[in-house]
């Protein structure tokens, strides 16, 4: 639970989140810290924060690029409809799930800790493309623990999903723990909970927008928004799940909150002997979904963007022109739940400003061409005309 931080602190976080300069950015959080009281209370926030000043000291020294450039060599651009990080202890085949999945070029070797930098490779599934991006392996921590890296928790709590590769001949199950054990510390969640809070900071919308769900007592929107103000948050959706405090929100503006990501679990090496019963301990272990795997004979390849596609629980949206016959070819790909308003936000500001009715074919409506208003939630495949005035 933060403390009640001072605007002047509130300002240097704000500072320190859109500085485009890595030594802006340190001077920011340094600044920052020192105006974070030194109390229990503030004993995860700290620590956060100086994970944060100890990497980017590391950038700064090995940045490339452009004179005065701030680009970190773990530095990845988005690309497709989602991006899904591949992690996992070291020769469990990570480079080589990604190289068949993909055909990404890949360092395939027989030593430990081969990819050092991450890796990223397109996966086609039917009209769209997942990222995936191969990281490198944890390292061991002096108490024999997987320690997470600083790079790849920012990597990882920016993706959309996550796929924990293992191998099925080397005691899978204690990777398994390992890997969930190193990310619980690093408060990445691969299990949903009940109460959660998102911030999903936005461009040009010029409000907080707030969507709640299963709370048994809400917030007034009026405080909700006026604790982003104070951030310097004008512009962001809001999600709420469950019971949350004014403090856990303070705490997601923070980052300074487990996130969830939608995880699923690779059982690679299928094809090695006597490993069936190994399989059977690893889906047994954990409430993740599994898939088993061999990059040799190509077991579970086939399915691997169906099985992405159904658990990073986002659907496709198509969008039709008024009085044109077809939709688009290329889908809008949004989250699960997502109303005919966010789509009309998600498209442009302007054209959810001047919202007046829209009509869907698919899978949500009662019949074709159905007239719904902006809070109809879209399912798979719907296709939306949107009408303006």
């Amino acid at each position: 639970m933060p403390a009640n931080l001072t605007a002047e602190a509130k300002a240097k976080w704000q500072e320190a989140q859109v500085a485009k300069n890595l030594k802006e950015k340190l001077q920011a959080f340094q600044e920052f810290l020192s105006l974070v009281p030194k109390h229990k209370g503030n004993e995860r926030l700290r620590a956060q924060v100086k994970t944060k000043i100890a990497q980017l000291k590391v950038d700064i020294v090995t940045q490339r690029g452009k004179r005065g450039g701030g680009r970190s060599s773990w530095a990845v651009d988005r690309a497709g409809s989602a991006q899904v990080i591949l992690y996992g202890p070291t020769k469990a085949g990570r480079s080589s799930l990604l190289s068949k999945l993909t055909n990404a070029q890949t360092l395939v070797a027989s030593y430990e800790y081969t990819t050092q930098r991450p890796t990223p490779g397109m996966l086609q599934f039917e009209d769209i493309q997942f990222q995936l991006v191969e990281l490198p392996a944890p390292q061991i921590g002096s108490e024999g623990k997987i320690e997470v890296q600083a790079e790849a928790v920012d990597l990882i709590r920016g993706a959309d999903g996550l796929m924990l590769v293992v191998d099925l001949s080397r005691n899978p199950v204690e990777q398994l723990r390992s890997v969930l054990s190193g990310l619980d510390d690093a408060r990445i969640s691969t299990l949903k909970k009940s109460s959660r809070i998102e911030i999903v900071l936005e461009k040009g919308s010029g409000e907080i927008r707030i969507a709640t769900t299963g709370a048994r007592e809400s917030h007034p929107a009026g405080k909700i928004r006026e604790l982003l103000h104070s951030y310097g948050i004008r512009n962001a959706l809001v999600r709420i799940y469950g019971d949350v405090s004014m403090d856990d929100i303070e705490d997601a503006i923070l980052e300074n909150v487990t996130v969830y990501k939608p995880t699923i679990v690779v059982g690679n090496k299928m094809d090695l002997e006597k490993q069936g019963q190994r399989s059977d301990e690893l889906v047994e272990e954990t409430g993740l979904p599994v898939v088993l795997t061999s990059c040799l004979t190509g077991q579970g390849l086939l399915s691997m963007g169906e099985t992405l596609f159904r658990h990073l629980d986002i659907v496709r949206i198509y969008t039709k022109e008024p009085n044109e016959p077809k939709p688009s070819q290329h889908p809008f790909v949004v989250r699960a739940g997502t109303t005919v308003r966010d789509l009309a936000r998600n498209i442009h500001t302007d054209l959810a400003e001047r919202y007046r009715y829209s009509r869907i074919w698919g899978p949500t409506s009662k019949f074709p061409g159905e007239r719904v208003g902006p809070e109809h939630v879209l399912g798979d495949q719907d296709v939306v005309e949107i009408h303006t005035a």
